[in-house]
């Protein structure tokens, strides 16, 4: 549109151009013939008669003056040349290329005589002339701008159908259509590209990169969406699947094995769910030890029978992995107008008693109120009081193997519970449902208890044993000042054990964990920092408590035979730690590449299901 406004203002200056042009053009013929027109006998002939001119009113009484516009008379008798003029007619024109004057010398009188003539007929002919002109020129730039818009508006509109349509019938502007068949092509491609990657990131944002479900946020959404609809009451089954025996396996046999067992029950679940395909059953991962499920068409009847057959495939596999559990699966029904929380809460609290009813085992909760919550925490208080009061607890050891010389093995310590039937429950479960009821300082010194009388009764007495302390009992005051007390009364045993922390637990008050380091030598016991090289203040912490060990942790160890990064790092660490009398422990290995590529670099310790799986106490 700017380039035709452009084009319409240039024709129109070219036009201006070509009638000025063409006037003067005329004006400079007319020229002529009025030239020849007052040099004519007659007039020279009047001009002759002339007496000698001494004023104007002689040359008025002598001439016809109204036929001149312009006379100029000079003779000796005149003291300066006299000269009559008149305006024209039409004073524009007649200033355009003015008329040339004529000369005249008359011989008898001795006077010269310069003038122009008037000639209206000529005049009246020259304007129409110009006016027929410039009417023509007008004209004929109107018609040209109506044809050129005329003509634009369609080449638009054939050019834009043929945009628009694929199909379109090909323009006469070769060129053009070309063109556009090329520009048409790359900007298909261009859309292309852009929706692949619009559809790559959105499932970037919304799809689980290791098991290629649909993550969280598409679950929150769904169940939300759901939930209020409130045009149409229906119902749904909800569940909730957590694989509690993932973090054992993350710290035991590495985080590729950890993956790899997310990604198995992440298939066994979509084995069963094939089963009912006619129902609209929908399968997120919702966290990393977490599946849910919303079955918009399913039963109370069909979420009980989905349940068993998925506990029995969870049994099958735990027994060919040597797993103590799989995951548990807590339902609840669900319907319109409920609050995701509330929805969610009940899920939880069945996924709870799953936990307390057998290996695998699953549970349902169709209500929830206030009264209901306070029974799920009553519910797990009365669990751990169990424990504590019946001491329902059992331990596993695993070795860290010693790799030199001056390095002494020890075995570390996991604490496994027991309900009344039996039945193990999850230890972090327990952990955290004991922080939650506010009974964990006396767990913790229930499990110490335990330990250090199974201590006494070991017939191997040079052996040392490794004991992980939780964030609850080593910020707790009065825990430690027991502790303290207890190791001061057993120094025998407190000489063989060695008090695990992790490196994520000592960064906040590095005053209070010096403290602690300090007591656990003064009482005669060793100290180890695991989980080392996560943080950025590891090295400060190593500088500052001063353990007797550290443990690397397992996801510096997961690719350490292609990772030469982390490999420095490690021969960093190594190096450091020996120069502060401190020795090395690598937990979490795997593969045999692995053991000897830490022996080369000098490890103290080794740690992990090459070397032993955690076996009974």
């Amino acid at each position: 549109m700017n380039d035709y406004k452009k084009s319409l203002w240039t024709s129109t200056l070219i036009t201006l151009l070509i009638a000025l042009a063409l006037i003067i053009a005329t004006k400079s013929a007319f020229n002529t013939l009025l030239l020849e027109q007052q040099q004519l006998p007659k007039t020279r002939a009047q001009l002759a008669l002339l007496p000698t001119i001494t004023a104007m009113g002689d040359l008025q009484g002598s001439l016809d003056i109204s036929q001149f516009s312009y006379i100029k008379i000079n003779n000796n008798r005149l003291n300066s040349p006299l000269v009559y003029s008149q305006k024209a007619v039409n004073q524009l024109f007649n200033n355009l290329l003015p008329t040339p004057i004529s000369s005249f010398n008359s011989a008898t009188e001795n006077q010269s005589i310069q003038y122009t003539s008037i000639h209206p007929e000529l005049f009246e002919l020259y304007q129409s002339i110009i006016v027929l002109i410039v009417t023509a020129l007008i004209i004929t730039l109107l018609l040209y701008h109506i044809i050129s818009f005329r003509l634009l508006k369609k080449i638009e509109s054939a050019l834009v159908n043929e945009i628009v349509n694929e199909k379109s019938k090909i323009t006469p502007f070769k060129k053009v259509t070309i063109e556009l068949v090329e520009q048409r092509r790359l900007f298909d491609s261009a859309l292309h590209s852009k929706k692949e990657k619009i559809s790559r990131l959105s499932k970037q944002i919304n799809v689980d990169a290791l098991t290629g479900l649909n993550n969280r946020h598409v679950f929150r959404k769904e169940l939300t969406e759901f939930l209020s609809d409130e045009s149409n009451r229906k119902h749904a089954i909800l569940s909730i699947i957590r694989l509690f025996e993932l973090s054992v396996v993350n710290m035991h046999r590495g985080f590729q094995q950890g993956d790899q067992f997310v990604i198995n029950v992440a298939n066994i679940i979509n084995d069963i769910l094939d089963k009912y395909k006619d129902k609209d059953i929908h399968l997120f991962r919702i966290s990393g030890s977490e599946f849910a499920l919303i079955s918009h068409d399913m039963s109370i009847g069909d979420a009980q029978q989905f349940a068993n057959e998925l506990k029995l495939k969870f049994d099958q596999y735990q027994l060919l992995n040597n797993l103590e559990n799989v995951a548990f699966n807590g339902m609840t029904l669900i319907s319109s107008n409920q609050l995701p929380e509330h929805v969610l809460a009940r899920a939880d609290i069945a996924l709870a008693k799953a936990q307390t009813s057998g290996i695998n085992a699953w549970a349902f909760e169709e209500n929830i109120d206030n009264q209901t919550l306070q029974v799920g925490e009553q519910h797990w208080r009365s669990i751990i009081t169990d424990i504590i009061n019946n001491r329902s607890l059992t331990f596993l050891q695993q070795p860290v193997q010693a790799i030199h010389r001056n390095m002494k093995g020890y075995q570390e310590i996991f604490t496994r519970f027991v309900s009344e039937d039996n039945n193990t429950i999850p230890t972090d479960t327990v952990f955290s449902m004991a922080q939650r009821t506010d009974t964990i300082i006396k767990l913790e010194k229930v499990i110490l208890e335990k330990i250090i009388y199974r201590s006494r009764l070991r017939k191997e007495h040079n052996t040392r044993w490794g004991i992980n302390l939780s964030s609850s009992a080593m910020h707790n005051s009065s825990f430690m000042v027991w502790l303290e007390r207890l190791l001061l009364r057993e120094p025998d045993v407190a000489r063989s054990l060695v008090f695990e922390v992790p490196e994520s637990l000592l960064g906040h008050n590095l005053i209070a964990n010096k403290r602690v380091f300090n007591m656990f030598k003064r009482a005669g016991s060793r100290s180890a920092i695991c989980n080392f090289g996560k943080g950025i203040s590891s090295f400060r912490l190593f500088e500052e408590l001063k353990p007797d060990y550290i443990k690397l942790d397992a996801s510096l160890i997961a690719n350490l035979e292609s990772d030469s990064a982390n490999q420095q790092f490690i021969r960093m660490i190594i190096d450091v730690a020996h120069r502060m009398e401190c020795q090395v422990i690598a937990e979490g290995i795997e593969h045999l590449e692995q053991k000897q590529i830490l022996e080369s670099m000098y490890i103290d310790g080794v740690q992990g299901y090459l070397i032993a799986e955690p076996a009974p106490l």
